[in-house]
């Protein structure tokens, strides 16, 4: 049978807090896998983590870095001044930081896959800044995603309905046609003011609910 003009036709997946989930389960609601950047400074090894002023500039150079302005290169050495740290460990702490202490949710790409056979669409609309894109924005996702937003890339950041906008406008679709999911209050908000249809993530037996109420089985 086929879908009817405002029927559900794709999901918008956010990545940190959903597709990736925090290592440590204990931290998942409190919402600090490394998309809180303060926790990911809290994760950071050999850092003057009490340094209020050095936290302060970490976070500049984050949001600058998260919404393209500022190339990795320029965000590796704004890193290494503000950190005091080589230029050349600079890279690999934050992979540190970020790859041990997250996991890939599994349950997530399989329903994915389920979906895509059953002629879903999906796209991603995430924040990432230069040091994480490489990290949680894998290469074989571009075969499972028909289409992404990414905030350094694209230069918009959630919650600007641009960037709502952007996602629907790359894969041709209306809002009425899209759930988005994402585990950020502020960014769900902002998708239903759109007239998108919204999952908020809390865990896994809570999206299969609610994408059944919404009619994705």
């Amino acid at each position: 049978m086929t879908k009817k003009e405002n029927d559900i036709k794709a999901i918008i997946w956010d990545i940190g807090g959903v597709i990736y989930l925090a290592k440590d389960k204990s931290k998942r609601k409190s919402k600090n896998l490394h998309t809180s950047i303060s926790e990911l400074w809290i994760l950071l090894n050999g850092v003057d983590i009490n340094n209020t002023e050095m936290l302060k500039q970490f976070k500049e150079i984050y949001f600058k870095s998260s919404g393209g302005e500022l190339s990795k290169e320029e965000t590796l050495n704004s890193l290494s001044r503000v950190l005091n740290i080589p230029l050349e460990k600079v890279d690999k702490i934050i992979y540190d930081a970020i790859k041990k202490n997250t996991v890939v949710n599994k349950f997530i790409i399989k329903l994915i896959l389920k979906l895509k056979n059953e002629g879903y669409k999906h796209g991603i609309l995430s924040i990432q800044w230069s040091m994480s894109n490489d990290i949680l924005v894998k290469e074989d996702y571009y075969s499972l995603f028909d289409e992404m937003v990414i905030s350094c890339i694209d230069k918009v950041r959630k919650p600007s309905l641009d960037s709502f906008k952007l996602i629907l406008k790359k894969m041709n679709l209306s809002a009425e046609q899209a759930i988005f999911v994402d585990d950020n209050q502020e960014n769900i908000d902002a998708a239903k003011s759109l007239g998108i249809k919204t999952v908020l993530f809390i865990d896994n037996n809570k999206l299969k609910k609610e994408f059944a109420e919404l009619g994705v089985k």
